[in-house]
This record gives C-alpha cells, structure tokens and sequence, in this order.
C-alpha cells in the first residue's frame, strides 16, 4: 500500500460545525441539569424523610448545578472548537475532544455506507448529523446544517464508491 496518496494526517481539518451546535449542545445539557436536579432532589428528600432534614443532603443538588453551569458556558465552547471535519477525495479526518484531542482518519476505500440523521431537536435548529460506517463501526459528523450535510454525504458516498441498491 501506498501511504504518500494520503494526506497529512497531522494536519488539523478546516471545517468547523455549524454555529447553532452550540445553541443544540447547551439545551442537551440543561436537559441533563434538570434530570440531575430531580435525582437529586429526590434523593434528599428521600433521605430527609429517613434521617431528618440535614444541610448535607443539598451537597449533591449543588454540585450538580454548578456542573451543569460550567458544562453549557465554558465545555461547550471549548467543545465547538476542538470540534473540526474534512473531507479529501481518498479520506474523511475528523478531530474532536474536550480534554483529549481525538483524531480519525477513515480511507473512503473503508467506508460501506453513509447516512444522515435528525432528532426533534436538531430538526428545530435545522441541523443533521452524517453517519459513516465501516467495518470497524460508526463514525460521525455533528450539527451540520440541513443543506451542507445532504452534500457531504453525497460527496462522501460518490467518493466512497457507496451505491444505493434499491433496498425498501
């Protein structure tokens, strides 16, 4: 095999997710904030009823609001930015990570199949997601736009040599 066909795969990728993935990744998170604030709640309820009301049951409500703060201002915009794709004619890099930085280099020679997808929220936002798949598993590029997703996974799919076989 060749190896000088392939691109730098030190290189950072260019593209950057759609903006509004912020928006998307934040309401993830206040969701998450206020299951973790009922759990919590329920707990110290729970144990105030069994042990008699203490200070100490409302540690945990504490501490997971004061997460969940820090999760939506400062972990998504760091997130946003680490988060990068690119798509060459022979792979697909992506590069993502909060603390560890994680890149992926997929040949397009691997890919099998590619599909995009959208949940209620992102469907508000205008936002899709595109999967690719290979023999190793799934990978995937988040919160693009609408439009730019359906390119992307043509674009990927003709480079991939990916056909449609006329399934149901």
């Amino acid at each position: 095999m060749k190896y000088d066909v392939y691109m730098d795969t030190s290189a950072t990728p260019t593209n950057r997710l759609d903006p509004r993935a912020k928006a998307v990744w934040r309401i993830y998170a206040g969701i998450g904030i206020v299951l973790g604030l009922l759990a919590c709640a329920g707990l110290a309820v729970g144990m105030a009823l069994v042990d008699g009301a203490t200070a100490v049951w409302l540690l945990p409500l504490i501490a997971t609001l004061v997460t969940g703060l820090l999760w939506i201002t400062a972990l998504v915009e760091i997130m946003y930015r680490r988060w990068r794709w690119e798509i060459t004619d022979v792979e697909v890099r992506l590069q993502s990570g909060l603390i560890i930085v994680r890149r992926t280099v997929i040949p397009m020679a691997r890919i099998q199949h590619v599909d995009s997808s959208q949940g209620p929220l992102l469907r508000q936002f205008a936002l899709s997601e595109v999967h690719l798949w290979t023999a190793a598993g799934q990978h995937k590029i988040p919160m693009l736009a609408d439009s730019d997703a359906a390119d992307v996974r043509d674009r990927i799919a003709a480079l991939a040599q990916v056909t449609d076989d006329g399934g149901l």
